[in-house]
C-alpha cells in the first residue's frame, strides 16, 4: 500500500503524455491501414487513461499540497496541459479508430472543462508567482500549452459534422481554439529560442520535451488540416476561411519539418558527444508524441491541400514512431519494476532500524 500511496503522491503530470503518444500513433496507424495496431493501441489507451486519471483524481483528494506545489512550479506547471491533450486524443480515437462519435463528444466536453481549469490555474500562477530567470525554468515542455489547446480544436473539428445544426458553432469554436493555440506557440517559441540562443546550454538542460517544439507545430498542422477538410461539410461563412487556413497550415508544417534535423543533432550532441546516461522519466513520452503527430498531420495535410506525394513521408516516419514508443514503453515498465522492488527492499530495513538503535544504546 505504501508503494501505491507514494506513486499517487509523486505522480508526474507528464504521464498523460503516454496517452497522447499512444493515441496519436494509433490514429496514424489507422490512417495508414495498420488496423490491428490501431485497435491494439486504442484498447491499451483506454486502460491507461482510466488508471492515470484515477490516480490523478486521488492525488487531488489525498495530496492537494503536492499537486499545488507542482502547479506553482514553473518547470512543471504547463506540463499539466498533457491532461487536456490526452483526453482529447483519446476522444479522437473514438472518432477515427472505432467510429463512436457520441462517446467522443463526452471526451470533448470533458477536455474543454479541463482546458479551462488548467489554463486559468497555470497561467495565473505563472503571472503571479514566477520570480525565476528564464534560463532556469524555460524548456520545450512549456509548449504543451499549445498542444493541449490545439487538441480541443482537433477533436472539435472532427466532431463538427456530427453535431447537425450545432455544427457551425462547433466549427467556429474549433477555429477559435486553433487561433489561441497558434498564438501561444508564437509567444512561447520566441521565449524558447531566446533561451536557446542567448544562454549557455548544458546537456542536462536539454530535456526530452524540446521535441514538443516540433510536436506543437504538428498538432497545429493537424487541427488546421481537419478544419480545411471539414469546412465544405458545414454551412456558414467558413468557405471564406479556406485559403487562409490552408496557407497557415502549410506554414506550420514547414516550420515543424525544419525543426526535425536540429532536434536529432541536439540529441546526438547530448547522448553521443557528451555521453549523457539515459534514465527514464515520463518526460520522454514528450519525445514520442511528436513523431506520431508528425506522421498523422502529414497525411491529413496531403488530403487538405490535395498534394498526395507528401503523404509518402508518413509511410516511413511511422516506423520511427513505433521504435520510439516501444523503447520508451519497455524502459517505463523496467523503471516501474525497479522502483517497486527498491521500495519493498527498503521497507524491512526501515522497520529494523529502531531495534538496531536500541541494541546499540544497550
Amino acid at each position: 500500500m505504501s508503494v501505491i500511496r507514494n506513486t499517487i503522491k509523486t505522480l508526474h503530470p507528464a504521464y498523460f503524455a503516454f496517452i497522447m503518444s499512444t493515441g496519436i500513433i494509433s490514429i496514424a496507424s489507422g490512417l495508414l491501414g495498420f488496423k490491428g495496431i490501431a485497435y491494439g493501441l486504442f484498447y491499451i489507451n483506454i486502460v491507461a487513461y482510466a488508471i492515470i486519471l484515477s490516480l490523478q483524481i486521488l492525488r487531488v483528494k489525498m495530496f492537494w499540497t503536492n499537486l499545488y506545489n507542482d502547479l506553482s512550479n514553473p518547470k512543471l506547471s504547463l506540463v499539466f496541459f498533457t491532461i487536456v491533450a490526452g483526453t482529447n486524443v483519446l476522444g479522437a480515437q473514438f472518432v477515427t479508430v472505432v467510429d463512436h462519435p457520441e462517446i467522443a463528444k463526452i471526451f470533448w466536453y470533458f477536455g474543454i472543462f479541463l482546458w479551462t481549469i488548467v489554463s486559468l490555474s497555470t497561467f495565473n500562477l505563472l503571472f503571479i508567482k514566477c520570480d525565476q530567470r528564464i534560463e532556469m525554468v524555460m524548456h520545450g515542455g512549456w509548449l504543451t500549452a499549445t498542444v493541449g489547446t490545439q487538441s480541443v480544436a482537433v477533436l472539435g473539428a472532427l466532431l463538427a459534422p456530427k453535431f447537425g445544426d450545432a455544427g457551425s458553432f462547433v466549427m467556429f469554436s474549433s477555429f477559435v481554439w486553433w487561433m489561441i493555440g497558434s498564438f501561444l506557440y508564437m509567444v512561447l517559441i520566441t521565449l524558447i529560442m531566446y533561451r536557446l540562443v542567448f544562454f549557455k546550454l548544458s546537456p542536462d538542460a536539454l530535456v526530452p520535451p524540446y521535441w514538443i517544439n516540433m510536436g506543437a507545430l504538428a498538432i497545429t498542422t493537424l487541427a488546421g488540416s481537419i478544419l480545411c477538410i471539414n469546412i465544405p461539410k458545414i454551412q456558414g461563412p467558413y468557405a471564406d476561411f479556406l485559403g487562409f487556413t490552408k496557407g497557415f497550415t502549410l506554414f506550420f508544417w514547414s516550420f515543424g519539418t525544419w525543426w526535425i534535423p536540429f532536434l536529432v543533432i541536439i540529441g546526438i550532441w547530448k547522448y553521443v558527444f557528451h555521453k549523457t546516461p539515459f534514465k527514464y522519466t515520463p518526460l520522454y513520452w514528450g519525445m514520442v508524441f511528436p513523431l506520431g503527430m508528425y506522421t498523422a498531420c502529414t497525411i491529413r495535410l496531403s488530403q487538405a491541400i490535395q498534394i498526395p506525394f507528401i503523404a509518402n513521408i508518413s509511410k516511413y516516419f511511422i516506423y520511427a514512431a513505433y521504435v520510439a514508443w516501444s523503447f520508451i514503453f519497455i524502459t517505463m515498465i523496467l523503471s516501474m519494476i525497479k522502483a517497486a522492488t527498491a521500495k519493498e527492499a527498503a521497507a524491512p530495513v526501515k522497520a529494523a532500524q529502531p531495534q538496531m538503535t536500541g541494541v546499540a544504546k544497550g
